[in-house]
């Protein structure tokens, strides 16, 4: 009985994926009819062009609506997982589909010389140039939704928020008596470094030498420049 089981699922199977590719061929074989029927009506549009930017327009339109119903088939049965992609590419997919119908119909009747309708002459005119637009519309709406860069947001909002706590907390410590204090004594070493200088250089007739200072800061202590060497002159620390 397992063994019967098994060959029915096989068998299943296999039929599932017949068929699966069966709907591929179909939907391949429409898409091509209406590549064909989509590149000469949006080919009249660019008529003011030279032959070869016009064939080229109308080759990018073709790519632009075609191209985004494959692109919106494969995402919705393979890639789109968040329910806004799913729910956006399901309507834009059959809005698509409507588009290409369309064109086929008009296509074949431009050819067989059947006049049309208003609703066709008003199609040619400037409906099939605003799927452009609509189709731009569905790719922003399907980018912005995808669940990655949703993720890469809220990741920078978190940063963010992180970076600003910092901030706030370095700011606020520049109030902390601590930080008074370094500043105090830093205050102190700057002025006796500023009075050794007045002294030095009023002692050598009024100039100070910058350049060959006899006192230097280091660290919190004041050294003072003998002819034997360095000497320690007093401790910031002390005072």
């Amino acid at each position: 009985m397992s063994g019967s089981m098994m060959i029915s699922n096989d068998g299943y199977e296999k039929a599932m994926r017949n068929t699966t590719i069966g709907g591929a061929v179909i939907l391949f074989c429409i898409t091509a009819l209406s590549c064909v029927s989509s590149f000469m009506i949006y080919r009249s549009g660019f008529g003011d062009m030279p032959f070869i930017f016009q064939q080229a327009l109308a080759l990018f339109a073709v790519v632009v609506v075609e191209g985004a119903f494959v692109w919106l088939v494969y995402g919705f049965t393979r890639s789109f997982s968040s329910r806004r992609e799913r729910g956006v590419s399901f309507i834009s997919i059959w809005a698509l589909a409507a588009v290409m119908m369309a064109n086929i119909a008009t296509h074949f009747m431009m050819v067989k010389g059947i006049p049309l309708n208003e609703f066709q002459q008003a199609w040619l005119e400037w409906g099939a140039v605003t799927v452009f637009i609509g189709v731009l519309i569905i790719v922003l709406a399907i980018t912005l939704s995808n669940p990655a860069i949703r993720l890469t947001m809220l990741e920078l909002r978190v940063w963010g928020a992180q970076q600003e706590t910092l901030l706030k907390a370095k700011k606020g410590s520049l109030k902390s008596q601590r930080v008074r204090e370094a500043m105090t004594k830093r205050a102190e070493i700057e002025a006796e470094r500023l009075a050794r200088q007045i002294e030095d250089g009023g002692a050598a007739g009024g100039e100070l030498d910058g350049g060959n200072a006899k006192s230097e800061i280091r660290g919190d202590h004041l050294w003072r420049r003998t002819d034997s060497g360095w000497k320690l002159e007093r401790s910031a620390s002390a005072r």
